[in-house]
C-alpha cells in the first residue's frame, strides 16, 4: 500500500512546523509541479493558535502566506479536508492538540505526532486520534530543524509504519522505521536526552573550567579513545566496567570537584556523578574476583543491586 496525500495540516507553525512546510513546498519537494494524473492541486494548510498574537504570530503568519500555506489561529472545519497532519506543538500541548484535532479528522488519516513528550503521554495522545478513527504514528526527531531544517533526523513507530516512512523520504524528509509499537519512538527520544542533555550539561562544567585554566584546546582534543570506538560503544563500556571500577572512580570524582571550585566553577553535575558513583559503591556490587562481567550482566547487576524501584 502507497500513501499519497493531497493535503497536509500542520499543527503548530514554529520552528518545526515552518521548517517542514519549506521542505514540502520546496521545489521537487511534495507540492512541487503538477504530476501526470493530479486532478487536484496539493495543499498545506496550517493551524496555531499564537496567530497574530504577538510579534511571533505575525511573523509566523507572514511566513506561512510567503509558502502559500493557509493558516488559521483555531482548530476548523478545514482540518477535516487533510490526509495527514502533522502535529508539531510543543510536548506540554500535545494532548491538547490531539484532542482539539480529533473531532475535526477525516477517517482514515494519518496523524504524525512530532511532540517531544514521553511514552505514556505518547499514548494518551494516540487515544483520541484512534477513537476518532485515525491513524496515530509516533514520531521522535532526533535532530534540530534550525540546522537540518525537514532533512532533521526521524524515528517512525507505529502501524504501517513502512508506508509512512516511504512517503516521508519520498518526500524530503530523513525517516528510519524504529517499530510498529507506538510510543517507541518517544521513549527512545527521552532516554536518549538522558545521554545528550547531560553530556551538554556536562560540557559547560568542564569546558568553562578548561578555558579558565587556558588548556580548552588541549581537553577537546583528547576524546581519542571515544572517538575510536563511537560514543554509544563507549558510554556501554563504561556501564559495563562500572560494576568494577565504580569506587576508584568515585575517589577520582572528588578530586574532579575539588579542582572545579579551584577554578571557580560550582561542580553541579560532578557532585551528582559522586553521589552516583557512592550508590554503587555503597551496594557491594565489585566482584571479588575483579572480573568485569559482559555487558548484559552488568546491567542485571545494576538494575537488580543499584537502581532499583522497578
Amino acid at each position: 500500500m502507497s500513501l499519497s496525500p493531497r493535503v497536509i495540516a500542520l499543527l503548530g507553525f514554529g520552528e518545526a512546523g515552518s521548517a517542514i512546510a519549506r521542505g514540502l513546498c520546496a521545489d521537487g519537494g511534495w507540492r512541487g509541479p503538477a504530476r501526470p494524473g493530479d486532478n487536484a492541486p496539493r495543499r498545506v494548510i496550517a493551524i496555531d493558535t499564537a496567530l497574530d498574537k504577538d510579534a511571533r504570530g505575525t511573523a509566523l503568519g507572514k511566513e506561512a502566506r510567503r509558502l502559500d500555506v493557509a493558516i488559521e489561529g483555531r482548530y476548523t472545519e478545514a482540518l477535516s479536508d487533510a490526509d495527514l497532519v502533522i502535529c508539531a506543538v510543543q510536548g506540554e500541548h500535545a494532548l491538547e492538540a490531539a484532542e482539539a484535532a480529533a473531532p475535526l479528522l477525516k477517517k482514515g488519516a494519518h496523524y504524525l505526532d512530532l511532540c517531544t513528550v514521553t511514552g505514556r503521554m505518547s499514548d494518551e495522545d494516540r487515544a483520541p486520534i484512534e477513537a476518532a478513527g485515525g491513524r496515530y504514528i509516533d514520531i521522535a526527531v532526533m535532530g534540530g530543524f534550525f540546522k537540518h531544517g525537514i532533512k532533521a533526523p526521524m524515528l517512525v513507530a507505529g502501524e504501517d509504519v513502512e508506508t509512512i516512512v516511504a512517503w516521508m523520504n519520498a518526500s524530503g524528509f530523513d525517516a528510519k522505521v524504529l517499530g510498529a509499537k507506538p510510543g517507541s519512538a518517544s521513549s527512545v527520544k527521552m532516554i536518549r536526552s538522558v545521554l545528550i542533555k547531560g553530556v551538554e550539561a556536562l560540557g559547560v562544567e568542564a569546558y568553562v573550567a578548561a578555558e579558565r585554566q587556558g588548556i580548552l584546546e588541549e581537553v577537546m582534543g583528547c576524546m581519542g579513545d571515544v572517538d575510536k570506538v563511537g560514543f554509544g560503544k563507549f558510554v556501554g563500556t563504561l556501564v559495563q566496567t562500572h560494576v568494577v571500577h565504580a569506587h576508584r572512580r568515585w575517589e577520582e570524582m572528588g578530586l574532579v570537584s575539588q579542582t572545579l571550585r579551584e577554578t571557580g566553577v560550582d561542580p553541579l553535575m560532578t557532585e551528582a556523578i559522586e553521589r552516583s558513583l557512592r550508590r554503587s559503591v555503597d551496594a557491594g556490587i565489585a566482584p571479588s574476583d575483579g572480573r568485569v562481567p559482559n555487558f548484559d550482566e552488568a546491567l542485571k547487576v545494576l538494575s537488580e543491586k543499584v537502581i532499583r524501584g522497578r
